[in-house]
């Protein structure tokens, strides 16, 4: 997963972290009413799917939508088993869903606070059978591992393993693999799939159960989610139903092996689009789904309220959910990454809606999210109304922004800090000054609104704070836990291409390439 974040930060500035450019316009101001008739939906994601995974080459997917307690709509698209000509089933086909497996672990954490077993601003040494370094003086707690504040770097080695005999249990894989401490907690926003996995870890603890057999009992038992599983490889009577997973090289399609999650309540979950209809209208109901309650309804509006903020000005985190602002709705989210399959989650509370999409093939990385702002786009149009121009005196601040940026969630102690050398987010100034923000080749364009805040020209509701600390380190900051850091002259990769080249311009290509390789190897 850490090229996939990689792409993710990539995702943000070009999706506007959840959203996606328009390719067809909306249809009407009131399309909204259109979620009454299950006919114009199916229409609707029936062209927008051959849309995208014609022009992804993905073979299969499904996608389910939730509307008041129901099921408005489930359909799987392509095939599941190219080889055996197997089609996509809603009610049985099983797909990876990557770290959507997060909001499981979360919703867990919460059943136990809730319970009083577990205190969300406790130190997490509190649980745990071994100790998490004092870097700072500061503690890490439940709410910033759920919120991705706890300030670790990023680590992908044994993040994914291709033999069963290779894998540690969850406690071993934790206790090996603690990372360094680079940030205070609830200071910075840095994804964490070590975070997520230690936070189920400490349900494994206090509940005195397997993660596996926790999330069985209190959560998929109680949903009727029958074909849902955490386990590695899948258990006998659901393997025969889960989709293989597809790149496409040359031509052709290639099946991939199957994927083990090191740290797998962060991403290990397989499941069909039937089976989380039942999880989205259990939170979209305030924990409840028909008679069951698996939080009460205090525990599950906590669950969904913001708890992380970069800026005021900014969405953020809830426990365990991404909130953000698309077309002027908020909505609760999390997406999903292996390397084969990709998925997102789309809740709008204020609508009882909720959205599934999952894919199997290597290059639908961003279909969810595309799908999802065209849903947006044609159920609830956006009326924010870009501003193209900045205010008279952006020119005293603009030097303040300019310049190189890396993600907070990178490697800072190991060989893998070289992952992100060669490839920063540039900040420069265009001539109708606009600033140029430029990720793996993309550029966008955004304009101040007021002092350090920016608007997306693509994206007019999306939005990014430019800050500086009180020790004078500047931040781009987004939307949810996505913050970078404004790298000093001697860390930027012109400088790193000089040292590497020895001051011969001559091998700069070949430290893109090895960059390239480097990046090329962990995905």
């Amino acid at each position: 997963m850490t090229r996939l974040f990689h792409k993710t930060i990539l995702i943000v500035l070009v999706l506007a972290v959840t959203g996606a450019p328009v390719f067809f316009p909306t249809h009407s101001a009131s399309a909204a009413a259109g979620l009454g008739n299950p006919a114009e939906v199916e229409a609707f994601f029936d062209g927008a799917m051959a849309a995208e995974m014609s022009a992804r080459h993905i073979p299969g997917a499904v996608v389910s939508v939730v509307q008041d307690g129901q099921v408005l709509f489930s359909k799987g698209y392509g095939f599941a088993d190219l080889e055996n000509q197997t089609s996509v089933d809603p009610q049985r086909t099983l797909f990876r869903a990557g770290s959507v497996a997060k909001l499981f672990g979360a919703t867990a954490v919460m059943q136990l606070a809730e319970q009083g077993k577990l205190d969300l601003d406790a130190d997490v040494n509190t649980y745990l059978d071994f100790k998490i370094p004092t870097t700072f003086p500061q503690a890490i707690t439940l709410k910033n591992l759920l919120t991705h504040t706890a300030g670790f770097e990023d680590i992908g080695q044994d993040l994914f393993k291709l033999k069963a005999e290779e894998m540690q249990t969850l406690g071993q894989y934790l206790k090996t693999h603690i990372p360094a401490r680079v940030f205070p907690p609830g200071k910075l926003g840095a994804y964490s799939n070590y975070g997520a996995a230690l936070a189920a870890y400490i349900v494994e603890r206090v509940s005195g159960l397997p993660f596996t057999e926790y999330v069985e009992k209190n959560i998929f038992t109680p949903l009727g989610m029958s074909h849902a599983t955490f386990l590695q490889p899948l258990p006998a009577d659901l393997q025969g139903d889960l989709s293989s997973g597809y790149n496409f090289v040359s031509g052709e399609y290639i099946k991939g092996s199957f994927e083990f999650v090191g740290p797998y309540p962060a991403g290990s979950l397989s499941v069909t689009g039937a089976d989380m209809t039942r999880f989205m209208i259990a939170h979209l109901q305030n924990g409840r789904y028909e008679q069951t309650q698996i939080l009460s309804e205090a525990s599950a509006k906590q669950m969904h309220s913001l708890l992380f903020q970069h800026d005021p000005r900014l969405e953020g985190m809830a426990y365990g959910f991404f909130s953000s602002k698309i077309n002027g709705q908020r909505v609760l989210s999390h997406t999903g990454d292996t390397f084969l399959f990709h998925s997102g989650l789309f809740l709008i509370p204020e609508q009882n809606v909720g959205v599934f999409i999952s894919t199997n093939a290597v290059r639908g990385e961003i279909t969810s999210g595309i799908i999802f702002k065209l849903f947006m786009d044609h159920y609830y149009p956006s009326a924010t109304q870009p501003v193209s121009t900045p205010g008279a005196d952006f020119s005293a601040r603009m030097a303040l922004y300019l310049g190189e940026y890396y993600p907070a969630r990178s490697n800072f102690s190991t060989f893998e800090k070289l992952l992100t050398l060669f490839n920063p987010t540039s900040v420069h100034l265009s001539r109708n000054g606009r600033l140029l923000i430029t990720t793996y080749g993309v550029t966008n364009q955004a304009v101040e609104v007021e002092p350090g805040l920016f608007q997306l020209i693509n994206k007019p509701e999306s939005r990014l704070v430019f800050k500086t600390d009180d020790l004078g380190q500047a931040y781009l900051l987004t939307n949810q836990p996505f913050a970078l850091v404004k790298t000093p002259w001697y860390g930027t990769s012109a400088f790193h291409k000089l040292v590497a080249a020895g001051g011969d311009a001559s091998v700069f290509g070949f430290s893109d390439w090895l960059a390239d390789c480097l990046l090329r190897r962990v995905a």
